[in-house]
Parts: structure tokens; C-alpha cells; sequence
């Protein structure tokens, strides 16, 4: 049997690796003398520079970071209401599919929804948001009066979570702030992760050309005709037959219309080099009459960069870029759903409780019952028609 190093298997790798060398180093060393506490399953760094580093940018531009913190208030309420509206649009869409398709809704966990291959982006960009967003929870923390009890780093050794940043405030102290404050602390992460989302989005705009010119290739069958023809990830298909593929609806238009057993002229960019393959296509194991290269249909428009990036390096930044984006959007989002133990379910029950003086443990636990029920419905849904599947 062939052993194929694969960059996925060269990435737990170096994680094991790193984990182990980490474990013996604090053992030697006693690294806890020096904030770091390592066990065989996680790690925390604690640090003291960084308590005074949220001390420093709180006081820096105060006025500055009030308005901002005014202005995300205004954010969290939208992005609540629009995190609502998502999941009972959609709630809506599975019940009565007439209105319209309902998109599968899945928890971001790698492997089981969130193919393999993704990983390294994923954790890229689940570390830059869990830093943004803590910091954000200190910085506006301090500005407020609010102690902070410890900040640092934490990791885990289950590879699928990456070393995240972490801000602990003091919670009586929270308790005891103004309902202003409080908001203030609590929407200042989700603000900070869509104004990041957004400023990625320019950043994608500025660095890659709008128009596709051709489709990328995630992922190949094994043994398919494809493979046999050398056809690799990353490689992005121009032409077949002559005829330009531009996007992903060009290919499967061009494809309906070639029979099983038909050769077919591929041209394609590889390593930097625009090269050609003659492929058989094959039958569909589920519909003898359709054919297929081999190619699984996840493929992406392709955006070339325009700083003469070689054509593996512009891939690999724009998809770092777009899982930031993409993170940072739905975190933005979802982190304001009114239920626990998200930002939103305290925005929103200390903005009622301050209103209402009386059963404020049952208003609480309405709120958590109506949101949790409402994520759950369209999961438990989502798993019932699409299944144990990875969605992107």
C-alpha cells in the first residue's frame, strides 16, 4: 500500500509534533514559573504584558473607542434581529419548501462539516477572530472600569481548534457596571469581527480581479479519469474542447452535452503552465447516462491575484482571506443570537431586565428556550435532509 504524505497528514503532523516537543520543554524548563501551564490536553499562557497592553489602548484614544463602542451597540441590535430573521426564514423554507430552498445550517466543526482540506485556512482564521474579538471584550472592558482578571492564550490538543486568545473580565465587577457599559463590552466583539469581515472584503477586491477566468479544482476521485490524467487540487480548467470555462455553470452546461466514453480536451493552468490533457470521460456510477471527469462538484470560480503571485501562492491567500471573511461574517451574526452562552443573550436580557423588575429568571430562560429551539430546529432539520455531509 502507497503512504502518500498529503499537506493535511504534514499538518497533523507538525501539530503532534509541536504538542509533544511543547509537553517535554515545559517539563524541563517548569514553564509554569513563567505563566505558561501545559497538561497533556491543553495549554494556557498567561500574560501580564497583555493586561497592561488592554490598559494602554483603552486609554490611548478613549473618545475614540466610546463612539465606536456607541456605534457597534447599533450594529448588535441589527445583526440580532438579522441572525433571527436567518434562522426562521429558513425554519420557514424547510417546512414549506414552495417558498423557497433552506440552506443546509451546520456547526463550523472540520472533518464533519467542513471538509479537510479547509482546515489550515479554518484555524487561520478562526485565531486572527477569537484575537480580534477578545481584545475588543478588554480594550472597551478597561475603558469601562471593568477589571480585567487575566488575558493570554489557550490551546488544545484536539488539532480542530487552534490557540485561542482569551480575555477574562471580572464578572462581579461586570455585574456592577451601567447597563451602557455593559453593552458597550458585550457587542464590542461581534463589531469588531464584521468590521474585519468587511475590511477583508476590500482587501479581496483590491488584491484579485473580479472576473473568474476559470474553475478551481478542490478535489479529485480517486482512480477517476481525471486522476488518471494527472489532474491535481489547485488546478484551475480554462477550456474544454476549445470552448473557455469561465465559471462553474460554463463546465456543467458543456458537460451535458458529452456522452459517457467521449474524449475531451482539457485545457488547463498547472504549476504556473498552461497545459492540455485528453480525457475519456466515464459514466456516473448513479446515472449510467451522465458523464464525468472525476472532477467533484465543489469547485470555485478562479480570481487571479494582481500582485503576479505564482498561481498556488494566489490561491492559498485568497482562500486565508475569504475564510476570515467568511468567519468573521457569521460570527458577527450568530455571536448576537439572543442565547447562551453568546454575547447576544446578555445584550439582550440586561437591556429587558432593566425594564422589567420582576421574574427576570424566567424571562431569561424564554429567551433561551425561543433561540436555542430555533437553531436546533433548523439543525436537526438541516442533518434530516442533507444528511452527515460537509457543507462547504
Amino acid at each position: 500500500m502507497d503512504f502518500t504524505l498529503t499537506p493535511e497528514l504534514t499538518f497533523l503532523l507538525g501539530a503532534a509534533v509541536f504538542w509533544i516537543v511543547l509537553y517535554v520543554l515545559a517539563r524541563v524548563f517548569h514553564l509554569e514559573k513563567h505563566g505558561l501551564d501545559v497538561k497533556p490536553g491543553y495549554f494556557m499562557y498567561r500574560s501580564k504584558a497583555l493586561n497592561s497592553f488592554l490598559d494602554r489602548a483603552a486609554n490611548k484614544r478613549r473618545t475614540l473607542w466610546l463612539v465606536l463602542s456607541n456605534i457597534g451597540i447599533a450594529f448588535s441590535i441589527g445583526l440580532m434581529v438579522f441572525s433571527i430573521y436567518i434562522l426562521a426564514n429558513n425554519l420557514l423554507r424547510f417546512i414549506f419548501p414552495s417558498i423557497g430552498q433552506a440552506a443546509q445550517v451546520a456547526l463550523a466543526i472540520p472533518v464533519v462539516f467542513i471538509r479537510f482540506y479547509w482546515l489550515p485556512y479554518f484555524l487561520l482564521a478562526l485565531s486572527i477572530m477569537a484575537l480580534t474579538h477578545e481584545l475588543a471584550h478588554g480594550i472597551v472592558a478597561r475603558l469601562e472600569g471593568i477589571p480585567v482578571l487575566s488575558s493570554g492564550v489557550i490551546g488544545f490538543l484536539l488539532f480542530v481548534i487552534p490557540p485561542l486568545f482569551f480575555v477574562e473580565p471580572d464578572e462581579k465587577g461586570f455585574v456592577k457596571a451601567s447597563l451602557l457599559s455593559k453593552l458597550r463590552m458585550l457587542v464590542s466583539g461581534s463589531s469588531i469581527n464584521l468590521v474585519t469581515a468587511l475590511l477583508v472584503t476590500l482587501l479581496l477586491s483590491a488584491l484579485f480581479v473580479p472576473s473568474s477566468s476559470g474553475i478551481l479544482i478542490q478535489e479529485v476521485v480517486p482512480n477517476s479519469p481525471a486522476d488518471r490524467a494527472g489532474i491535481r487540487q489547485w488546478d484551475v480548467i480554462t477550456a474544454i474542447n476549445g470552448r473557455l470555462i469561465n465559471v462553474p455553470q460554463n463546465f456543467s452546461d458543456y458537460m451535458s452535452k458529452v456522452t459517457p466514453g467521449t474524449s475531451v480536451t482539457v485545457t488547463m493552468l498547472h504549476d504556473n503552465q498552461e497545459i492540455m490533457k485528453n480525457i475519456t470521460t466515464a459514466a456516473d456510477p448513479n446515472n449510467s447516462s451522465r458523464p464525468i471527469l472525476g472532477i467533484i462538484q465543489s469547485f470555485a470560480p478562479y480570481r487571479q491575484n494582481r500582485l503576479g503571485l505564482d498561481q498556488y501562492t494566489g490561491i492559498h491567500m485568497f482562500w486565508a482571506l475569504f475564510w476570515i471573511y467568511l468567519l468573521g461574517i457569521n460570527l458577527a451574526i450568530f455571536n448576537m443570537l439572543p442565547a447562551f452562552p453568546f454575547d447576544g443573550e446578555k445584550v439582550l436580557y440586561y437591556t429587558l431586565a432593566n425594564l422589567v423588575k420582576k421574574r427576570k429568571s424566567e424571562l431569561r430562560w424564554t429567551l433561551n428556550i425561543l433561540a436555542w429551539g430555533l437553531f436546533v430546529l433548523n439543525v436537526a432539520l438541516s442533518l434530516l435532509i442533507f444528511g452527515l455531509r460537509p457543507s462547504i
